[in-house]
C-alpha cells in the first residue's frame, strides 16, 4: 500500500502546521496592555494638553 504523500511533503506539511500553531498561540497569549500602551500614551498627552490650556 502506498502512502497518499512522499516524505518531503509530509515534511512540508508538518512544518507549515507548527509554523502555523506558533502564530495562533502567539496571538492568543499576547498581553493587550503591550497593544494599547501607544493609544494610552496619546490619551495621556491630550489630556495635559486640556490641563494647560485651562490653566
Amino acid at each position: 500500500m502506498e502512502l497518499p504523500f512522499t516524505r518531503l511533503e509530509m515534511a512540508f506539511i508538518l512544518l507549515a502546521f507548527v509554523i502555523f500553531s506558533l502564530f495562533t498561540l502567539a496571538s492568543i497569549y499576547t498581553n493587550p496592555d503591550e497593544r494599547n500602551e501607544e493609544e494610552e500614551g496619546e490619551e495621556r498627552k491630550r489630556k495635559k494638553e486640556r490641563k494647560k490650556e485651562r490653566k
